[in-house]
């Protein structure tokens, strides 16, 4: 087994995983909602709130990890983009005991990338195949051959926590914010002749948790399923008309991330018709996932 933390702008994410001959099997998931990055976009620090939440969940879970299971840790846009993120790199290793490595943009992008191809492997999907990943802080947009090739991409700065600090809670505001930053990728991106999209990040697992009215979130449930656009569209259209109280009733979506989902569906919602897809499938397998994969690739 192998254990991976993700410390992100909007959540720190733990996957404990054993390793098959067919990839990936996860043993143990855990989500903790601690919005590091608020604030981040405007001051380029990590507050002192933040970090007390961040570390004691790093903490948390960090004592549920089996003893003796090799770990690593990555943080990526919040962490990278704060003055006073190597500080908290060093409180981060002395909560979870090992480094906190922390990410470029691109590096995040190609391990989302592989997450993605590889967990979605059995639906034998056509290539190129482009993975956009919608975090708290950025966006990575990769595109590569099914069976790993690394073609291209990058990271963009729009993420759902940062849309939402920038934009409040104006939609057309937000999507013009989101053309803005995000066209220069999606041009190198189209320069790849993608054939297939997938999403992954919490964004697009919510939404696939709600467009099939989960009684609960289940990774499951939301991995090889597939949306037209317009289902999608549809979803953040009506996220749009709730109110906050009405979506932390929603069973399927993650308390936490009610504020953040519709800035997080105009980001999937205006990537996806940027680079012209119709449909796109969804997966629980993203950075966590891709990380593992890579320490096996490169232990071997």
């Amino acid at each position: 087994m192998k254990a991976a933390i993700d410390v992100g702008t909007n959540s720190v994410r733990l996957l404990v995983a054993e390793v098959t001959p067919d990839g990936l099997k996860p043993v143990m998931r855990e989500n903790k909602v601690t919005r590091l990055g608020a604030g981040v976009d405007q001051s380029r620090r990590l507050s002192e709130e933040a970090i007390t939440r961040t570390i004691r969940a790093l903490r948390d879970l960090t004592i549920k990890i089996p003893p003796g299971v090799p770990r690593i840790a990555l943080a990526t846009s919040a962490v990278r983009d704060a003055r006073n993120g190597l500080s908290f790199a060093r409180l981060a290793q002395e909560a979870i005991g090992v480094p906190l490595q922390i990410l470029s943009g691109a590096r995040e992008a190609e391990l989302s990338f592989m997450g993605a191809v590889f967990s979605l492997r059995s639906l034998d999907l056509q290539g190129p195949i482009t993975m956009l990943d919608i975090g708290g802080g950025s966006t990575e947009i990769y595109t590569g051959t099914p069976e790993g090739q690394l073609l291209g991409g990058g990271s963009a700065q729009v993420g759902a926590v940062r849309m939402l600090e920038r934009c409040g809670s104006c939609a057309s505001s937000i999507e013009e914010e989101i053309e803005r930053t995000l066209w220069p990728l999606v041009q190198e991106t189209l320069g790849h002749h993608p054939a297939n999209l997938v999403a992954v990040g919490g964004t697009a697992t919510s939404l696939a948790a709600i467009i099939q009215n989960l009684d609960a979130y289940s990774d499951e449930a939301v991995t090889g399923v597939s949306f037209s656009l317009e289902e999608v569209r549809d979803s953040y259209a009506k996220l749009g008309r709730l109110s906050l109280k009405e979506r932390r009733g929603l069973p399927s979506l993650q308390a936490g991330r009610e504020d953040v989902i519709v800035p997080g569906a105009a980001i999937l919602v205006k990537a996806a018709e940027l680079l012209g897809f119709s449909r796109l499938y969804i997966s629980a397998g993203d950075l966590l996932y891709g990380s593992l994969i890579s320490s096996c690739i490169n232990s071997s």
